[in-house]
């Protein structure tokens, strides 16, 4: 069987990018990929990232408590502030709730010292 790619995608013109992480929407890491990313033209540019820092928590779900998404602005990308964790994050971008598209891929940034 033949396959037929080219370089458009299922989201479009140009592939679809999801940007999360476990330090949070404000961290730097997140901020410079996500500028790096945008100024390239080459992507549409999610993030879904935890609304605080949640680094022990990078595995966990959250199903006692509610998970609420806030719009944060991230200039030439759709980014929410998610009160839950990482994994929080990863299943709600890629669920449509937040996003029309799921993201063709998914990029988890872990800050190491």
């Amino acid at each position: 069987m033949e396959s037929n790619i080219n370089s458009t995608t299922c989201s479009g013109d140009r592939p679809t990018v999801m940007v999360t992480n476990d330090d949070g929407i404000d961290a730097p890491g997140l901020r410079a990929l996500v500028r790096v990313l945008v100024s390239s033209n080459r992507f549409k540019v999610l993030v879904c990232a935890p609304d605080s820092e949640k680094s022990a928590f990078s595995h966990s779900v959250t199903w006692r408590n509610s998970v609420s998404a806030k719009p944060v602005e991230i200039g030439g990308a759709t980014a929410f502030a998610v009160t839950g964790t990482p994994a929080d994050c990863t299943s709600l971008g890629i669920s449509k709730a937040l996003f029309p598209l799921v993201p063709d891929l998914v990029i988890i940034l872990h800050h190491l010292e």
